[in-house]
This record gives structure tokens, sequence and C-alpha cells, in this order.
């Protein structure tokens, strides 16, 4: 019984330490990464394609992902940040079922570092959150962007389209 209220307690402090339910929530979803993940397994699980050519993501769904476009964030981009690098992402499904792209978990890497999603809606990088679900034979377009350092890095962009169980593809890697 102790081990119990032990566990009880470890999971209210987690929750109390990052903030689960709070302001940050709607990036939760979009940017996390597969927690058992390391950031070596994300960055060599699939070959990734050039930019503007769809990567195959597994249950039916394809994403085109656009070159990198380095930018500095406004002042209400969350996290505040120096710099951040966007992509404009594209998700086809061609499966038999509706697909939701708040489903979809993107994560970044950074020279091998993990990247935090920028979320700068004056410019359009909202992510995939809102979006509606996408019917069999057509696609969704959405802006998203990652924390980077002042310096040009090797950067590696991950997709997983369920975090139920589906594989992490990498879908851009690259310098930006």
């Amino acid at each position: 019984m102790k081990i119990v209220a032990l566990v009880a307690v470890c999971c209210a402090l987690l929750v109390a330490i990052t903030g689960c339910g709070g302001a940050t929530a709607y990036s939760a979803t979009v940017a996390a990464a597969t927690p058992s993940a390391t950031p070596t397994e994300l960055a060599g699980v699939s070959q990734p394609t050039r930019s503007g050519e769809p990567t195959a993501l597994g249950m039916g769904l394809t994403i085109t992902v656009s070159a990198p476009k380095s930018f500095v964030p406004t002042g209400a981009a969350f996290p505040a940040v120096r710099r951040a690098v966007g992509f404009e992402m594209t998700v086809r499904n061609e499966g038999s079922s509706p697909y939701s792209p708040t489903l979809l978990s993107l994560s970044a890497l950074a020279n091998g570092s993990a990247s935090r999603q920028v979320i700068d809606s004056a410019q359009g990088y909202s992510g995939a959150v809102g979006t509606e679900a996408v019917p069999p034979g057509r696609s969704t377009r959405f802006l998203v962007a990652f924390e980077l350092p002042p310096e040009k890095v090797a950067v590696v962009v991950s997709a997983q389209p369920d975090p139920a169980g589906a594989a992490v593809v990498t879908v851009f890697d690259g310098q930006a």
C-alpha cells in the first residue's frame, strides 16, 4: 500500500512541475517526442526525403514538408526564443477513415538535442492544433516552428501519426 501512495505522490508532483493542463497544453500533443525514444533513435528511424516530396507516415497518410525557413519570433511567441525555424506541412489522407491532425506528434532535434516547438500565431506558426479531421482523399496544411540556437545547425524533424503506436518517421534532415 505504501508503494501505491508513493506512486500517487510522484504523479501529483510530476503534474505540478510540468504544468500539465496549464496554458501550454495546446502544444503537448504536437511537439512531444515519443517518451521512450532517445534523440539518436528519433534521428535514425527512417530515411528522410527532400523538402517538398511526400513521405509515407503509415495509416494511409503522407506528409510533405517544405524547406526550413529561419525567422525571428515575435514578442508574442511562446516560448520566447531568439531564433526559430518554420516548416509548412501538408498531411494527405489516402486511408479509409478521417484523420485528426491533432494526433500527429512532431519533434525536432537541433545538433542532436531536443528542440521545443514555438507557437507564433502572429507569423502563422500555430501547429496542427485546431485543425479539422481530414477526410479520405483530402489534405490539410499547417505551419510548425521549432527553437534553434543562433548559429546554423543540423535539424532533424520526426513525425508520428498516432502516439498510440504508429512508427516515428524522419520527415526532414538538413541544415537550418
